[in-house]
């Protein structure tokens, strides 16, 4: 008892002398602060103040997989305004002699306010800025009703920012300018300068050190610009960045963003804001009051984002992109104006090339109108057709009918099916056509021939709901996981009628087996199917990126190893009949509908497509070479593209320089 209460005791001691050792630490900073040194803080408190100067987030680089680039940074330069430097009331003829310089050279400004003068010398919102008009009024802005027109805004604009007596060009081009320095903190107690504009060329860096020299309101910054690389061969993919709105900001605040900030918005620059995105450092700034800068402590230094690699060859993709505008355009077919394509590796399934006509550039997503014209052109160019588009896969799908029908046993290679040119369903009127009178056919032949009385006979012994269940695991209505937006898909039966409102009927069954009825795959999903079927029946998780590292491309923080594949499903399907399958899709090069790749210089398996729809005919195609060792799996789909059977040479052009093949035609076929 006596030892405890001595330690009891002893505690409390040292407790106490902890607490007065606290207090007088506090006690003693507060005498240097209000005693010792108090007459120094004060006069500094009242001769200073402390800003801040953000330096420049550097958002990650987006790369091919040899490193060729999509979106880089590239060295520049900036024109800054700063605060402590430039006369409040020297500020608009700065700014209007810079703009009227800049617009002499042909050089951009940063001009943000969605506001242009109208013919009549009024003003009116410019049109597909409804976002920007909507911050424009909003109570962080201007404060002013919804309804308020273009007028009303920069009446109250120009009042603002002290430019009433200014022509209307010269008024709303000054607003622009004061309106964003407002929005970036310029005006505000926390920041010290502003971009006026980024990314001017060597010749006005020169004219503007210059003419401005004894200006120290206006100086000259390097800065590191993203700009888009080959900004035409993956658009979709790639994707935008820009400002976030209000509502964005909202999601993303809590992770340190301002509303200023940069961020994706669609594709990869979306899909990996959190590895892209760089952080700005921070240099704080004590100016007297007379303008002097008297130190800079504390400064924070920025991160910059990370590189992604994708798995894309910019090679295969520009063949890809080149060769699905060719085909279209020499279709023939009015109706003909777009089309998609996606090559993967049968090893792992990493994307390689992912087309889609028509497509757009990125780089001229800033110019005046450009993005007007891409929305209003029917043909959709903003539309990701390699991986969101949903079409009829035609007798493509046969295939995959086969391989069910092996499995289940409902189908040996040597059954015969006759074919008299129409397929009528057993016990009812219902009939399905043919391309021709095949007689007694087996799977060889009426694969490669196509036939349609055999492959509907072969749906209707499989079923709807088999044919379905290994249409799943073969990556067909369903999302293959790739790591942007896409389609499931539609498959043809009980459970899709029920969704959009209508009764399925088992007698469908049969134009469902020869991938008709409501079957609508997009061309990632029909180059996962071929791909499953080449890799043996595994079917691996779609990717497109190969690798993220460090900046500097030193530190890998994220891989996808193609040695170790993500293995989503397995078929179901043995290796016996995938076999058989295989030999079928070749006997379709060696003697069927794509027997032009007979003598191709890699040998190759594959099927061709026609698919019944509103207008001309779709073209599609699925092919892996080479044939005894598949390295590459391709889906094709030409929108309306039937005739010539065009969607064969897209393949063709991917293949030619995939295998480095520079007079493919006269090569032989390697058995």
């Amino acid at each position: 008892m006596v030892k405890i209460k001595i330690k009891e005791y002893l505690r409390h001691i040292f407790c106490s002398i902890l607490v007065v050792a606290i207090f007088s630490g506090y006690i003693m900073r507060l005498v240097d602060w209000q005693i010792i040194n108090g007459e120094e803080y004060r006069e500094r408190a009242n001769r200073s103040s402390i800003y801040r100067n953000k330096t420049d987030a550097l958002r990650g680089e987006i790369l091919d997989i040899n490193g060729v680039g999509f979106v880089e940074n590239v060295t520049g330069y900036k024109i800054m305004l700063d605060r402590f430097s430039l006369p409040e009331d020297k500020e608009n003829e700065t700014i209007l002699e810079l703009i009227e310089l800049l617009k002499f050279k042909k050089e951009p400004f940063i001009d943000e306010l969605p506001i242009k003068v109208s013919k009549g010398g009024g003003y009116e919102f410019i049109e597909g800025k409804d976002k920007e008009v909507k911050t424009l009024k909003s109570k962080t802005r201007l404060n002013v009703n919804p309804y308020s027109t273009a007028n009303e805004c920069m009446e109250k604009l120009a009042h603002k920012y002290k430019c009433e007596d200014y022509d209307p060009n010269k008024k709303r081009d000054i607003a622009s300018v004061k309106y964003n320095m407002d929005a970036n903190g310029y005006y505000d107690s926390m920041a010290s300068s502003y971009a006026f504009a980024d990314g001017i060329s060597p010749e006005l860096l020169t004219i503007v050190s210059e003419r401005f020299q004894d200006n120290h309101g206006i100086s000259i910054r390097l800065s590191a610009k993203r700009q888009p690389v080959n900004s035409d061969l993956a658009p979709h993919i790639i994707g935008t960045v820009g400002k976030m709105s209000e509502e964005q900001y909202e999601t993303f605040k809590d992770k340190g963003y301002t509303i200023e900030d940069i961020v994706g918005k669609s594709g990869i620059e979306a899909a990996f804001e959190d590895y892209l995105r760089g952080i700005g450092g921070e240099k704080k700034v004590e100016v007297t009051k007379d303008g002097s800068v008297i130190d800079t402590p504390n400064a924070k230094e920025s991160k910059p984002g990370n590189t992604i690699f994708l798995t894309i060859d910019s090679r295969l993709q520009k063949a890809a992109n080149e060769s699905l505008a060719r085909a279209v355009k020499s279709s023939g077919q009015h109706d003909c104006v777009a089309g998609g394509v996606v090559a993967l590796s049968v090893k792992d399934f990493a994307v390689l090339a992912a087309g889609t006509y028509p497509g757009y550039d990125l780089a001229r997503l800033s110019e005046p109108g450009y993005y007007g014209q891409l929305s209003a052109n029917k043909a959709n160019p903003l539309y990701n057709r390699a991986f969101q588009g949903s079409f009829a896969p035609g007798s493509i799908f046969k295939p995959l009918v086969a391989c069910g029908a092996l499995e289940e046993g409902v189908l040996t290679p040597e059954d015969k099916i006759r074919c008299s040119g129409i397929y009528q369903y057993p016990g009812h009127n219902y009939t399905t056509k043919c391309m021709g009178v095949h007689g007694n056919a087996v799977l060889n032949y009426a694969m490669a021939k196509s036939c349609n009385v055999y492959f509907s006979e072969v749906g209707r012994r499989l079923g709807i709901e088999n044919m379905n269940l290994y249409s799943k695991r073969f990556g067909l209505g369903v999302k293959t996981g790739i790591e942007l937006n896409e389609t499931a898909g539609v498959l043809a039966g009980p459970e899709y009628s029920k969704s959009i409102g209508s009764r399925w009927s088992n007698l469908v069954t049969i134009k469902a087996a020869i991938g008709q009825s409501d079957n609508q795959f997009s061309p990632l999903q029909l180059a996962t199917y071929v791909g499953t079927i080449a890799s043996g029946g595994n079917r691996y998780r779609a990717h497109l990126i190969r690798k993220i590292t460090d900046y500097k491309r030193e530190k890998i923080i994220l891989e996808n190893d193609p040695e170790k594949p993500e293995l989503i499903e397995t078929s179901g399907v043995s290796k016996e009949h995938l076999d058989m399958i295989k030999t079928a899709m070749r006997q379709v090069v060696l003697a069927g509908t794509a027997s032009n790749f007979k003598n191709y210089g890699v040998t190759m398996a594959a099927k061709t497509g026609t698919a019944q729809n509103n207008g001309s005919d779709h073209t599609t195609f699925i092919c892996f070479a080479p044939y005894e060792n598949p390295e590459i799996a391709i889906g094709v789909v030409i929108e309306h593209g039937s005739r010539g059977m065009i969607s064969k040479i897209v393949a063709k052009d991917i293949m030619d320089v995939y295998f480095n093949l520079v007079n493919p035609s006269e090569a032989k076929d390697n058995k």
